[in-house]
């Protein structure tokens, strides 16, 4: 059985704001703190994510109108998966939403240590977000 866990959190920004920033990947390594140290075009629609364990290719399957985000991998270590993600309306501006879902060849520890990270880089997403004028 697969391992799955979803992060939500909360950003005092519009939806559409959150929905652009992410969707535009030159931004992650401004949030993207632990797992993107620079990011630049490549071919097909990816992107080239350097990270701390080597290149990964990233490329978008977003949806403004329905605030999705979703993320797909294609990682040298742990291989390729999809990683869903949407941004919506709340209260008090947008609740952005990641769900991972462990692959196969990654044992359990790494893989929880790794969404304790992610934690961190979506407060980072949030500081960025909230302390810069919309």
């Amino acid at each position: 059985m697969a391992s799955t866990v979803t992060k939500t959190i909360n950003i005092q920004t519009s939806p559409e704001r959150v929905w652009e920033f992410i969707n535009d990947l030159a931004n992650w390594p401004q949030w993207a703190i632990h797992n993107v140290l620079s990011a630049a075009p490549g071919e097909n629609g990816y992107w080239n994510m350097a990270g701390p364990r080597g290149i990964q290719h990233v490329k978008m399957r977003s949806n403004r109108e329905l605030g999705i985000l979703d993320q797909e991998f294609n990682d040298p270590v742990e291989g390729n998966w999809l990683v869903p993600c949407r941004v919506v309306a709340g209260s008090e501006g947008a609740h952005f939403m990641m769900t991972f879902t462990k692959p196969a060849v990654l044992a359990d520890e790494p893989f929880y240590q790794a969404v304790e990270l992610i934690e961190q880089e979506m407060s980072k997403l949030k500081e960025l977000l909230e302390s810069t004028p919309s």
